[in-house]
């Protein structure tokens, strides 16, 4: 399998759509087992949203989910 690095555009971050997982602004696909089985990961499989301001706020996000 080749992996592949992933960017988001300037001030965003991405996050895994099936279950809303925060992730960084740049992402190495590869293997997921998010769903409980083996999968190629594909851009798709994410979606880009406004980045937080801080690390405080990404947090507090994740704990209200």
């Amino acid at each position: 399998m080749t992996h592949k690095k992933i960017k988001a555009e300037e001030g965003k971050i991405f996050v895994r759509i099936h279950d809303g997982f925060k992730m960084s602004n740049e992402i190495t696909l590869g293997y997921d087992y998010s769903t409980g089985v083996k999968r190629e990961d594909k851009e798709e499989y994410y979606r880009q949203e406004d980045a937080p301001e801080t690390e405080l706020e990404l947090e507090l996000e994740k704990d209200s989910d």
